[in-house]
C-alpha cells in the first residue's frame, strides 16, 4: 500500500518523527491492524421453496466499525462454499485491511452443496468429459440439468434473505469453480444483472458438448452492452486432452474480438498448477483485478489533498455502484507524512478536514485536525475542534490537555 510504503521510507530517515509517532496517543494515529482471529461466521437454514429443500448456508460478516455503525458491505457469493469459503473470507480479510487497502471489506456468501451435479449444470446431458456417453446406473450425471433452477433460488430467495438480514451494498460478486465456473457464466449470459461481477475458475465448458460457447458465441455480440467485470481462468489440468484450455481460449477469444462495450475482462492461465491448485492463486488474482482500482494511483504523496482523494473515491463510487468513502486511518497517516515530509499544512488540514466529514462520531478525527490547525498557528480552530473532539469522548485525557494548554495563548 502507497501509505506504509512511504511511511516506512520517511521513518528511515527522521528519527524526530518517529519519536514523536511513539509518544503520540495510540487513539490518535494510524496503527496497524491487529492480529487475525479464527473465522467466525453465521451458519444458517434457508427453506428454499424453489429447490423443495433446505440449504446450509455459511456467511461472514465483517467487524462492526465503531465509528461508522450503519455502514454496509458489497457481497462476494461464493459456490462450493464447503471448500472455498474458508479460502475468500481470509483472502478479503487480509486484503481490506486498513495497513493493506487493496479492496473494501465484505460479506461473504458461502453456498455448500447438496446435489452439485444438479445444481450446477445448465443442461441435461449424460456425455463426459472425454465426450462419451455416461449410461452406468451410477452415472453422477443422472440428475444434471438444474442450473437454471439453481440460479432462480440464488436470485429470488437467497440474494433477497441477505439483503434483509444483513447489511449490504449493491455491489455483488459471483464466485465458481470447475462446475462452479460454468454457473457464475451461464448467469452472466441468462441474467447478467444479478451480480457486478463473475469469477470462473476452470470453467467446465467441455459440458454438454460445448453447450456454455455456444450460448456464449449466441448471447455475446458486437453490439451488446454489458457493464460487468469478469475474470476466468484455466490451469494444467491434469488431462491427456486439453479441453479445458482450448476451450477457454475460445471464450477468450469471443470476448476479445468482439470487444463487447462496458464489459471489464481478464484471462489467466496457470501452467504449473492443477485443477485442484489453480483456485489458491486464481481467486487472489480475481480480487485485485476486480478491486485493481481500489487504493490512490499514486506514487508519491506529495500532490495528494482532499480534491485528489474525493475525485478517486467519486470514480470508485461510479464503478461498484455505491457511495465509498476513504479509510479515516488511511488519511490520518496520510496526512502526518505530509506534516513531517513536505510541511504541506493546507493540503494535510484538507484530508483531515474531510475526515471529520466522513466520521463525525470520530473523536481522533476532531483531535488530529485540532493539531493540525495547532500547528498552523489557528488556535481558535484548534480549540474547536478539541472541544468537539471531548464532546464526543470525554475521557481522552491528552486533549484535555492539548485544550488547556492551547487555550493558554489565546
Amino acid at each position: 500500500m502507497i501509505y506504509n510504503s512511504l511511511l516506512k521510507r520517511h521513518f528511515r530517515n527522521n528519527i524526530a518523527y518517529i519519536f514523536f509517532i511513539l509518544l503520540a496517543p495510540k487513539c490518535l494515529i494510524a496503527q496497524t491492524d491487529p492480529a487475525f482471529r479464527p473465522i467466525s461466521a453465521d451458519i444458517i437454514k434457508l427453506s428454499s421453496k424453489v429447490l423443495n429443500e433446505d440449504r446450509k448456508i455459511y456467511i461472514y460478516t465483517p467487524p462492526a466499525d465503531t465509528l461508522l455503525p450503519d455502514k454496509h458491505y458489497p457481497v462476494l457469493y461464493v459456490l462450493d462454499g464447503d471448500n472455498h469459503f474458508s479460502l475468500l473470507t481470509e483472502y478479503c480479510r487480509y486484503l481490506s485491511r486498513n495497513d493493506v487497502n487493496a479492496i473494501p471489506e465484505m460479506i461473504i456468501v458461502g453456498i455448500p452443496n447438496t446435489n452439485r451435479t444438479r445444481d450446477l449444470t445448465p443442461t441435461r446431458s449424460i456425455i463426459d468429459y472425454e465426450g462419451k456417453p455416461d449410461t452406468s446406473s451410477n452415472s453422477r450425471f443422472k440428475s444434471s440439468g438444474g442450473g437454471n433452477n439453481f440460479l432462480q433460488f440464488i436470485g429470488t430467495e437467497l440474494i433477497p434473505y441477505i439483503d434483509a438480514h444483513y447489511k449490504t451494498q449493491p455491489f455483488k460478486i459471483f464466485a465458481g469453480h470447475s462446475f462452479g465456473g460454468i454457473t457464475t457464466i451461464n448467469c452472466l449470459l441468462t441474467q447478467p444483472d444479478m451480480f457486478g461481477a463473475y469469477v470462473a475458475i476452470s470453467p467446465s465448458f467441455w459440458w454438454d458438448k460445448g453447450y456454455l460457447l455456444n450460448l456464449a458465441d449466441e448471447k455475446l455480440k458486437n453490439d451488446r452492452i454489458i457493464n460487468k467485470i469478469i475474470f476466468y481462468s484455466d490451469a494444467d489440468e491434469g488431462m491427456s486432452s486439453p479441453p479445458f484450455h482450448t476451450n477457454l481460449l475460445k471464450f477468450d477469444a469471443i470476448i476479445t474480438q468482439r470487444k463487447i462495450a462496458g464489459l471489464d475482462h481478464k484471462y489467466a492461465y496457470y501452467p504449473e498448477d492443477t485443477h485442484m491448485t489453480e483456485p489458491i492463486k486464481a481467486y487472489y488474482d480475481a480480487l485485485r483485478f476486480i478491486f485493481r482500482q481500489w487504493d490512490l494511483p499514486l506514487t508519491d504523496l506529495k500532490p495528494l489533498n482532499a480534491t485528489v482523494v474525493k475525485q478517486h473515491y467519486q470514480q470508485l463510487s461510479q464503478r461498484y455502484g455505491y457511495s465509498i468513502t476513504p479509510s479515516e486511518v488511511n488519511m490520518n497517516t496520510a496526512a502526518m507524512y505530509l506534516i513531517a515530509q513536505y510541511g504541506a499544512l493546507d493540503s494535510a488540514i484538507s484530508l483531515l478536514e474531510m475526515n471529520t466529514q466522513n466520521y463525525p462520531v470520530s473523536a481522533a478525527a476532531f483531535s488530529q485536525l485540532g493539531d493540525a490547525y495547532l500547528k498552523k498557528g489557528d488556535r481558535s480552530k484548534a480549540i474547536i475542534c478539541y472541544r468537539k473532539a471531548l464532546a464526543l469522548k470525554p475521557g481522552l485525557q491528552n486533549v484535555k490537555f492539548k485544550l488547556a494548554e492551547a487555550s493558554k495563548k489565546q
